[in-house]
């Protein structure tokens, strides 16, 4: 299984100009749509969206994780947004997301892609580790967090 700090780059790691939820994910999809991974930027955006319409991906604790398996993404790709002021995310708990973790894998990838998106859960989870990802200085100290909590 691979690291995170071997899926996610810090060109892919930025705070969050949009500040809905679809412009949002627009936002990260772009992001992560410079990886050779991802094959049909379109098709991708399309099925995060789809993924989000089926049911949020706001885990709670001001956090999403908006993700999809598809075949025109073919190995794990990740993008990161922060949002200082938070939006709405139509969250389990209702509240506001500050952090985004966005997640493409191919569709013959289900064990591994159900394992990390378990660790990137967990790692919120972690206490502490929430607000030390909000007071992080930028991209390589949120990447750092990432790859050190994992």
């Amino acid at each position: 299984m691979k690291d995170i700090s071997e899926i996610l780059t810090i060109d892919r790691i930025r705070d969050l100009s949009a500040s809905t939820k679809d412009a949002v994910l627009v936002e990260l999809c772009q992001l992560a749509s410079g990886a050779p991974q991802v094959t049909d930027p379109d098709d991708f955006l399309q099925a995060i969206r789809a993924r989000e319409r089926a049911m949020s991906t706001g885990i709670g604790m001001g956090v999403a994780i908006p993700h999809a398996k598809i075949a025109s993404v073919h190995d794990f790709v990740m993008a990161v947004g922060r949002s200082i002021p938070g939006m709405d995310f139509d969250s389990l708990d209702g509240l506001p997301v500050h952090i985004v973790i966005l997640v493409g894998a191919s569709d013959r990838q289900s064990l591994e892609f159900l394992k990390l998106i378990g660790r990137i859960g967990a790692m919120f989870n972690r206490g502490g580790f929430i607000p030390r990802f909000l007071d992080a200085k930028g991209p390589e100290e949120m990447l750092h967090l990432l790859s050190e909590t994992e």
